[in-house]
């Protein structure tokens, strides 16, 4: 962003006061304050606003804005980090109150709440540059107690596109702007964050779920995708607690379980498992059907998954039939059992709603 003169002799003077060289440079690494400090080589990945980065020998701070400027400093020097975080505050206080500007990622978070009308949203397009028309998909991350905020952990180590945008949500959750051009549909992104959690896992030790909205094609229906990504969590964490990645489009029969009420959940339920039958669903039961079911219904498959000979396995299956009168082996009564089991988590308190 253009800077008038008289805030850069500002900064000059107070950077000049300091004990640890501090530089302000633009996107392209030209130095703005002091005058004549010199360029500083700017790394090729995109670097998240607000928030600390090695970068070689130096550390480097951009200021949440566009276009971006950033802070830069020796690593090594005693207090540098501080040094960055109390002159990003500065700057940022100085810059909004000389041009009233709104932060990029205030203005995104906002969006994504959906707490701005058209004719707000369309001045902060024109303010940050920010493109309207452009098919994005919403991927929220969601950390459970981490040591420092979500964003702070994701910045410092995801890979960001030059059109992609990492967003602050609260303490436990931060939410990327994922641009799609490029993305060769849900299987993608599915890899995209399994690696990136991966590497969370490795680097910092903190587990992260991941729920991922719908792609969407202008700046308003951010909000939506966003809603989704959410309400993806919620459900994935009721129905599959052990997964860490969750998509909304492919939660369909979750969404709409969730949506029945706890009373017929329950009733239905029980229609099935009731004390009747409670001795013939012990866990190794309840484990040889979830297998079976994964398998598509194949009893060789399955029956070498579970370690079993075949006929122990059909054994099991007419015996849930002698009681039941479900047949498994038949798609129809599949689905019957499996959706009359998934109502059993149903049944239960809602999960608390994502933040």
């Amino acid at each position: 962003m253009y800077i008038e003169k008289r805030h850069i002799r500002k900064i000059t003077k107070v950077f000049d006061s300091l004990s640890i060289p501090l530089r302000l440079v633009d996107a392209s690494g030209q130095c703005i304050a002091p005058e004549n400090g010199s360029a500083f080589a700017m790394p090729d990945t995109v670097l998240s606003p607000s928030i600390n980065h090695k970068v070689g020998r130096h550390l480097c701070r951009g200021l949440d804005m566009h276009p971006p400027v950033y802070l830069v400093t020796e690593a090594g020097s005693a207090g540098a980090e501080d040094l960055l975080t109390v002159a990003d505050a500065m700057l940022m206080t100085m810059l909004k109150s000389s041009y009233s500007i709104s932060s990029l990622s205030d203005v995104y978070r906002r969006v994504l709440r959906q707490e701005l009308s058209s004719m707000e949203i369309g001045s902060h397009v024109s303010e940050h540059q920010i493109p309207v028309d452009m098919k994005r998909c919403v991927m929220l991350f969601r950390f459970e107690n981490p040591t420092k905020s979500a964003y702070s952990l994701l910045g410092e180590l995801m890979p960001l596109a030059d059109s992609d945008v990492l967003v602050d949500m609260n303490h436990s959750s931060a939410a990327l702007i994922k641009d799609m051009q490029g993305v060769d549909g849900l299987d993608d992104l599915n890899q995209y964050a399994l690696a990136l959690r991966e590497t969370v896992l490795e680097e910092t030790g903190h587990g992260v779920s991941v729920g991922i909205g719908e792609e969407k094609n202008t700046l308003m229906q951010l909000g939506e995708s966003y809603a989704e990504a959410k309400h993806a969590l919620e459900v994935g964490f009721l129905f599959h607690p052990d997964e860490p990645i969750y998509i909304y489009s492919r939660l369909l029969l979750e969404r709409f379980l969730m949506g029945i009420p706890q009373e017929d959940c329950q009733h239905f339920h029980s229609l099935l498992f009731n004390r009747r039958t409670n001795k013939l669903f012990n866990e190794e039961m309840l484990q040889t059907i979830d297998m079976f079911f994964r398998k598509d219904l194949n009893l060789s498959d399955t029956a070498r998954q579970l370690f079993i000979h075949r006929n122990t396995l059909v054994y099991r299956l007419d015996k849930v039939q002698r009681l039941t009168g479900l047949d498994l082996r038949h798609f129809d009564d599949a689905v019957t059992f499996k959706i009359l089991n998934e109502l059993s988590k149903c049944g239960k308190d809602k999960p608390a709603a994502i933040e």
